[in-house]
């Protein structure tokens, strides 16, 4: 089966990531492969509800984990998983991912297929320092070819490399 065809038979909901949280063990290989330690400072952009945040900070022992969603009830649960489980060094944002200012990110977990966001969140992801990490979830980002793949998980790295039209 071709993997357009796989993903076609996906309800839309999965493939926007709408509503959808992802395991821990996902969030485990997507930090092993992009190498989260200790010295990195870690972006969740839809941060559901913090499973991510607490693994990020718990097992991969990074330096600053900040959660950012537009849903209150998200943020809510995402705050009481940190407070349940004590975690320091956790911040919270309840903001449209676009609002943000994360200009002190290292590696950034983004899962986002609304154009609109896509296009703002790329011109912003160009201004970050050279060596921050973007990780998205089945392509790269628009325009941009991949540093890493170990598909579905993809990395992009300032400086963007810029995808040729054919």
């Amino acid at each position: 089966m071709k993997i357009e065809d796989y993903l076609n038979t996906l309800p839309e909901s999965i493939l926007s990531g709408q509503n959808i949280q992802l395991s821990k063990q996902s969030f485990r290989e997507i930090f092993k492969f992009a190498r989260l330690d200790k010295d990195h400072i870690f972006y969740h952009l839809g941060c559901g509800d913090g499973t991510g945040l607490a693994i990020a900070k718990e097992e991969f022992g990074a330096k600053k984990v900040i959660g950012v969603d537009n849903s209150k009830e998200k943020i809510d649960s995402a705050n009481a998983l940190l407070n349940k489980k004590n975690i320091l060094g956790a911040e919270t944002i309840f903001d449209d991912v676009s609002n943000v200012n994360i200009d002190n990110a290292d590696v950034i977990l983004f899962w986002f297929t609304d154009e609109t966001i896509l296009q703002k969140m790329v011109k912003k992801f160009s201004s970050l320092k050279d060596g921050t990490k973007i990780i998205t979830i089945w392509g790269p980002l628009p325009g941009c070819l991949p540093d890493m793949v170990e598909f579905p998980y993809i990395i992009n790295q300032v400086p963007f490399k810029e995808a040729k039209d054919l």
